[in-house]
C-alpha cells in the first residue's frame, strides 16, 4: 500500500472510530493500519449506526483490502435503502464488485417480493427463475407472507432440502393463519 493511500485510509478510519466509539485511535494508528480484523470490527459497528454511514462509505472507498471492503458493502446493503445500494456498490474497486452487485440484485428481488400480494400469484417468477437464484435468495424467499404460488415453486424446486422444507413450512403457516377457504 502506498504511503499516500495508507494515510488516507488511516485518516478515514480514525474519524470513523472517533464517531462510532467516541475514542481516539492509537497515536501511531498501528492497530488499524496493520490489522484488517480491527478495521472489520469498527466497520461492523459503524454499519449498525446509520448516522455513521457517510464516514463508513468514505472509509470503504479508501480501503486497500478489497475483500474487506466488499464484505462491508455486502453487510450494509441488507439495511441500506434501495435507492442507496448502487452508491455502496460503486464505492468498491471494479475487481471486487461482483459479489456486492449480485447481492444488490438479490435484494431488489426480495424488495419486489415484499411488495407482492397474493393477487399477483408468484410475483411473476417461475421455476426457471429459481434456477438463477442463489441459495441465499431462495432461503429468504421461502418465508411466511410470500405469495402461495412462489412458496409452492420453492417447496417443489428449491435447490436444497432446507429451502424446500422452509417453503413448505411457510406455506403451512400461512394456511393455518388465513381465514377458512381463502387461498
Amino acid at each position: 500500500m502506498t504511503a499516500e493511500r495508507q494515510t488516507g485510509l488511516l485518516a478515514r478510519v480514525e474519524a470513523l472510530n472517533a464517531t462510532v466509539r467516541g475514542e481516539p485511535a492509537p497515536h501511531d494508528g498501528a492497530r488499524f493500519r496493520d490489522d484488517g480484523h480491527a478495521r472489520w470490527e469498527l466497520y461492523r459497528e459503524a454499519a449498525g449506526s446509520p448516522s455513521s454511514h457517510a464516514l463508513l462509505l468514505d472509509a470503504v472507498r479508501a480501503e486497500t483490502d478489497g475483500p474487506l471492503a466488499s464484505a462491508v458493502v455486502v453487510l450494509v446493503l441488507e439495511t441500506a435503502p434501495a435507492d442507496e445500494r448502487a452508491r455502496w456498490v460503486e464505492a468498491l474497486a471494479p475487481e471486487v464488485r461482483d459479489f456486492a452487485e449480485r447481492r444488490a440484485e438479490e435484494l431488489a428481488v426480495l424488495d419486489a417480493l415484499n411488495r407482492c400480494d397474493e393477487g399477483q400469484e408468484s410475483g411473476g417468477y417461475s421455476a426457471q427463475d429459481l434456477d438463477s437464484w442463489s441459495d441465499w435468495l431462495q432461503l429468504r424467499a421461502a418465508r411466511p407472507g410470500r405469495p402461495r404460488r412462489l412458496l409452492d415453486l420453492l417447496a417443489e424446486h428449491g435447490r436444497t432440502k432446507r429451502i424446500r422444507r422452509n417453503a413448505a413450512e411457510a406455506r403451512a403457516t400461512q394456511e393455518r393463519s388465513s381465514p377458512r377457504g381463502a387461498r
